[in-house]
């Protein structure tokens, strides 16, 4: 493998360029983030109470999901149903996870 900024050949398990410091391919995987955000938008297979919307949610923007629930069920109450909208709109829109997401969904499902 060769440094994409510099051109110095690295082993291929290098996560940064021993020249100039730029991180590799390796790097990103090692993080866990990979390609955008390190988390979908999605529900998660576990964890969830009715359809994993507020789980879902609660990962996404990595606060405790009791927070979500909370501040979603007020919404349900007022302004008058906006809250249950909004929750069926991203029932529908959300996909679900294929996979259970190890660590994440646990982590953010706790309480």
């Amino acid at each position: 493998m060769f440094c994409t900024r510099c051109g110095i050949e690295l082993s291929d398990a290098a996560n940064f360029c021993s020249g100039c410091g730029a991180a590799t391919p390796n790097a990103a995987r090692a993080s866990g983030f990979q390609q955008g955000r390190a988390e979908r938008f999605s529900r998660p297979l576990e964890g969830g109470k009715v359809a994993g919307v507020c789980a879902g949610v609660a990962r996404y923007w990595g606060i405790d999901v009791t927070i979500v629930r909370v501040i979603w069920a007020v919404t349900a109450l007022w302004p008058p149903f906006v809250g249950a909208i909004a929750y069926v709109v991203c029932w529908i829109v959300m996909p679900r996870d294929t996979v259970p997401v190890v660590g994440a969904a646990r982590d953010a499902t706790v309480g």
